[in-house]
């Protein structure tokens, strides 16, 4: 069994000689590259986050501007341009092979394997005292990637994605810094391109995190307070300038108010709370202590073990402890003080919860790894088998049981809707996942290195063979795809075609999906205000049908199987 001894970890002769029987490097990266690429292909955009993306990107792609992002014709100030930039360099890679929003997503694929590369590269700084160093980077690894909020994230066009690559490199400056005193011009450098990276990508927050955290540290570790630490200190500085500064001062000189409202809005006003009430995302008390143990399931767990343990045996000033104990605390400090919450704040606190986690698995026995993994191998195979199940059941129904398992999924996965072609790629997909989760069983489930493989293993297995068999019926009610296509065909053949419409206050989700599917973009406006004949809004099924006397519903239509009571109505003035 692993003991630790001094702050260092000691393996007995059978744990070691189990851990010879552990996944090559090769299976490591063939496993990560098949969970990062599983779900960024395939699918429209999806509401929340990705419609208003893309409606950002599009608008970048189409009027060759960079400055001031705009999403369907509004300035939309909620988050600096650089995840932005590099979604519209990726379409004009490869728009012309993958349709414009699959090209556009592959920026955060691009940002996750950024990601990746610096996380191993953090890792081995913060474990490089540890004789277990090697197993300790691709456990820790393998915690963050299969943690519950970063599955569905890590695939999604979103900021998030460039803010976590940012902070990943942060870190390894920061990990360079504190462990490794000597590298403090390198340390310095990957520090501020790391904290600029973040800046650029949502704002002041994380740079804030990652102040705090090296002021922290100055304070209690000694070896923080010499020459070549201040030097470390002066070189991201100087690295992170360019970011904090140049699109700031463009932006203003701009626009004055644009600058105002992004700063002062959008930055101070989420966290302070004066601007809470009118963007939303109000926080509760302890709100990210209530979620943090799904949404960061395991990693968050295992590390406040982790971090209760080392503050009780005094190792929270050992390298593989003080960084990711003090970031990891000021960054849930800080988000608590926040006035704003969004449980997706949490990811750039991932890497450091990782790094805490994978020293608490290497802790547990043996025994216990061994009855964990065959639960998790038993229900991830019937869990993956499920879906292959349900898989064929949409796409033969005949016979009672595959019927009733249709009917079961009916709620979420439309019945009515069959996806051209015979999915023969997807199959494919989903038969390598199958393929690398049985290949997995020859692992045995004794080592912390081989449970972490496994994890991910599962996750993959599960995530990986839904977004592709499942994905076209996944996809259908969440996209508004055919919700537009429908009004076209309808204006197609109507007397009213040629006429103007108005956009009756779609918002920031919908407006860009309509501009993205139809090529309409138009100011928010109401029944009383617009010159057009015909208006299109967005209400709830159960709204009257009249909402103006001086207006006639002359269409309406929904996503499938949308769970928001979501409704378009087009209206014609009478």
């Amino acid at each position: 069994m692993a003991r630790w001894e001094g702050g260092v970890c000691v393996q007995d002769k059978k744990e070691s000689a189990l851990a010879e029987a552990s996944p090559p490097r090769w299976e490591w990266l063939l496993l990560i590259g098949i969970f990062l690429l599983a779900g960024g292909i395939g699918h429209d955009p999806w509401k929340q986050t990705e419609t208003y993306t893309l409606g950002i990107i599009y608008h970048f792609f189409v009027t060759g501007t960079w400055l001031v992002p705009v999403n369907a014709g509004v300035p939309f100030l909620e988050k600096p341009p650089i995840y932005f930039w590099t979604a519209v360099m990726f379409c004009r890679w490869f728009g012309s092979v993958l349709p414009f929003h699959d090209a556009a997503r592959l920026a955060s694929t691009f940002y996750m394997a950024v990601a990746v590369f610096f996380f191993l590269k953090l890792s081995r700084s913060v474990f490089h005292p540890l004789p277990q160093r090697k197993s300790l980077r691709w456990i820790a690894l393998a915690l963050l990637l299969g943690s519950a909020g970063m599955i569905f994230h890590a695939h999604e066009m979103a900021t998030d994605t460039a803010l976590f690559a940012g902070t990943v490199i942060a870190l390894h400056g920061m990990a360079l810094w504190v462990c490794r005193s000597g590298r403090a011009w390198a340390a310095g450098g990957w520090l501020g391109l790391g904290t600029g990276i973040a800046f650029m990508a949502k704002g002041l927050v994380l740079p804030g995190i990652l102040a705090i955290t090296a002021l922290i540290l100055m304070v209690l570790l000694p070896g923080m307070r010499t020459r070549k630490a201040f030097a470390a200190a002066l070189a991201a500085v100087i690295t992170a300038l360019p970011f904090v500064v140049i699109w700031p001062l463009l932006l203003y000189q701009h626009s004055p108010d644009y600058f105002r409202e992004w700063f002062w809005d959008n930055n101070l006003g989420r966290f302070l709370g004066f601007s809470v009430a009118k963007l939303g995302a109000e926080n509760e008390p302890l709100y990210f202590l209530r979620v943090a143990p799904l949404f960061a399931f395991p990693i968050f767990p295992l590390a406040c073990v982790e971090a209760l343990r080392a503050a009780w045996k005094k190792r929270w000033k050992h390298d593989s402890c003080a960084l990711p104990l003090t970031f990891a605390i000021a960054g849930m400090i800080v988000l608590l003080a926040s006035a704003s919450a969004r449980s997706v704040y949490l990811l750039p606190l991932f890497p450091a919860f990782a790094l805490l986690a994978a020293q608490m698995l290497m802790r547990l026995p043996p025994r216990a790894l061994a009855v964990w993994n065959m639960l998790l191998r038993i229900a991830a195979s019937i869990g993956g088998a499920a879906v292959w199940c349900v898989w064929w059941s949409l796409r033969h129904p005949a016979g009672p049981i595959f019927a009733r398992i249709a009917h079961a999924v009916s709620a979420w996965l439309p019945l009515s809707y069959m996806p051209p072609g015979d999915q023969a790629f997807a199959c494919l997909g989903a038969a390598v996942v199958a393929i690398m989760w049985i290949a997995s069983l020859r692992f045995h489930g004794r080592s912390a290195l081989n449970t972490a493989y496994i994890w991910l293993a599962a996750v993959t297995l599960l995530w990986g063979t839904a977004l592709t068999l499942l994905l076209p019926w996944i996809n259908e009610p969440k996209s508004y795809r055919g919700v537009f296509a429908q009004l076209g065909a309808f204006l197609e053949h109507s007397p009213y075609g040629n006429e103007c419409i108005a956009n009756g206050g779609l918002g920031e989700n919908i407006a860009p999906m309509w501009e993205y599917f139809s090529g309409h973009v138009a100011p928010a406006e109401d029944f009383n205000d617009t010159t057009c004949p015909l208006l299109l809004i967005a209400t709830g099924r159960d709204a009257p049908r009249v909402l103006n006397p001086r207006w006639e519903m002359v269409w309406r239509g929904s996503r499938v199987l949308d769970s928001k009571n979501e409704q378009l109505r087009l209206y014609h003035r009478q």
